[in-house]
């Protein structure tokens, strides 16, 4: 990247910057916009417990936060043992493997350890070698959407 990276935490009052995310759930995931907007304009609580996003000469490039409550329970309830949870982490696709992920788990799981939570999780069936570069451990497997997903944790 050419220019310098900054990390934020995304307020709730940055409405512009929670559109565009809630633009990119949608286009990624099929996230409903207004269930992105309605869950960072009420953060922090219970459910999401902070969001941060990534910006470049004021840009917003990328985003992703902990979560108490995450799509995955739907389908396997007994993994609500687990909280909080790494989520909707998401690169702007023009700014993809360049090392941001990275960046952004990284300072998900300090900003976590500032809060005095010693353990995190996620799931992905898209980027297991960036969580486990990053020092994540598998703990299950299972098959999600069709997807031969991942249940990972990390001690902080």
């Amino acid at each position: 990247m050419a220019h310098k990276v900054t990390v934020n935490k995304l307020h709730s009052s940055d409405h512009e910057k929670i559109i565009i995310i809630a633009n990119w759930y949608y286009n990624e995931w099929g996230t409903p916009i207004d269930k992105t907007i309605h869950r960072l304009k009420n953060q922090p609580s219970d459910d999401t417990l902070f969001q941060l996003i990534l910006t470049t000469s004021n840009e917003i490039i990328a985003t992703g936060g902990l979560c108490n409550n995450v799509n995955i329970f739907n389908v396997y309830p007994d993994l609500k043992k687990h909280k909080p949870w790494l989520a909707l982490l998401y690169v702007e696709k023009k700014y993809r493997n360049n090392g941001l992920g990275e960046i952004l788990v990284k300072e998900i799981a300090q900003n976590a350890k500032k809060n005095k939570i010693e353990k995190i999780y996620l799931y992905t069936f898209t980027a297991e070698t960036l969580y486990k570069r990053c020092g994540w451990k598998e703990i299950q497997r299972v098959d999600y959407k069709n997807y031969d997903t991942i249940i990972m944790e990390k001690y902080l």
